[in-house]
């Protein structure tokens, strides 16, 4: 442990303050995955946020705690623990790459100069120096191997890391992906069409009377009902479309590439598919429960400042299409 503090206390003494905030960062975000795993907790980002910000507390990292609290929004914490951890991984594998490379180079110069040395100093002196030449090469086999296996614990993280940062953007119930990932996907798509003069279509939709559901057959049924909406919406929807669940029983569709008449098309394809389905329960065949949506049509106009502003009126043209009877698609005033 007094190692330990002495590795700190010079890492203090010579990393950049940005640096040293990610191996803090990095540090927590190791130690609350493993209480998280350890308890078997739901693998949503408020739970992440919560593990997160107790383990820093705990640790004494009350003022990386404020920071973060000050500087992110609310349920980003996980986010910053994933690409913390992710950023830490990838620099310490080419660490251990380049240090790899070096040990290789050393091990050869000492095998190769073996013949010189020996004719250099002679038989005497050689004796001498081969015992130490042999620890050498001892010590750089070990090296070698060690790395190997830090390499190899390395790549078992880097895999669980990428799950997790799979489930940060996912939504547990129904496995589209959640509000969080659609802020960042939003962004992204509106600074790519932006750039490049392209269009993207929003289809925002939502289950009518989804309350008379879960009030006539329980939450049980409300939930099978939703993850049944979403294999109909991704049944109409091209590999490029993306889902996200927005709230409750209302859903965002991603269109890359899509003009306002495609993104029509789109919408009243997947009314048509829901109207016409039967959802039937997975234990109680006999329950079959039949149910609409509506959609609200939104794209992306070229002069948009963010994505708020295209989610807001393809809301609006979902809240006309409610009010004028649902099982209808509105498009955007």
């Amino acid at each position: 442990m007094k190692n330990d503090n002495k590795i700190r206390n010079e890492m203090d003494d010579s990393v950049n303050p940005e640096l040293l905030d990610l191996v803090r960062i990095s540090e927590i975000a190791r130690k609350a995955l493993t209480q998280l795993v350890s308890e078997s907790m739901p693998a949503i980002p408020p739970n992440y946020e919560k593990v997160f910000y107790n383990t820093a507390i705990k640790m004494g990292e009350s003022e990386l705690v404020n920071h973060l609290v000050a500087t992110l929004p609310t349920g980003q914490a996980a986010t910053v623990m994933v690409n913390g951890l992710t950023s830490m991984i990838i620099d310490f594998n080419e660490g251990i790459k380049r240090y790899r490379a070096g040990i290789d180079q050393h091990g050869g110069q000492l095998d190769d100069k073996n013949d010189v040395i020996q004719q250099l100093v002679g038989p005497v002196v050689w004796e001498l120096l081969e015992k130490d030449l042999s620890e050498l090469r001892n010590a750089n086999n070990q090296m070698k191997v060690q790395l190997e296996e830090a390499e190899s614990r390395l790549k078992s993280q880097e895999q669980q890391v990428s799950q997790l940062q799979r489930k940060t953007r996912c939504d547990p119930l129904t496995g589209v992906m959640n509000r969080f990932a659609m802020a960042e996907d939003l962004f992204d798509e509106l600074a790519r069409c932006k750039r490049y003069g392209r269009q993207f279509g929003l289809v925002m939709a939502d289950i009518d009377h989804f309350k008379r559901i879960n009030d006539s057959y329980g939450h049980a049924v409300g939930d099978e009902a939703l993850k049944s909406f979403v294999r109909m919406l991704r049944s109409c929807l091209r590999e490029v479309d993306v889902i996200y669940r927005y709230g409750g029983e209302e859903f965002v569709v991603l269109l890359p590439e899509t003009d306002s008449p495609g993104t029509m098309l789109v919408a009243e394809r997947l009314r048509r598919m829901v109207e016409s389905q039967v959802m039937k329960h997975r234990e109680d065949a006999s329950l079959q429960v039949r149910f609409t949506a509506s959609f609200g049509v939104a794209i992306f106009r070229g002069d948009e400042f963010s994505w708020e502003e295209i989610i807001q009126r393809a809301d609006q043209a979902l809240y006309r299409a409610k009010n004028n009877g649902r099982n209808r698609v509105e498009s955007e005033m």
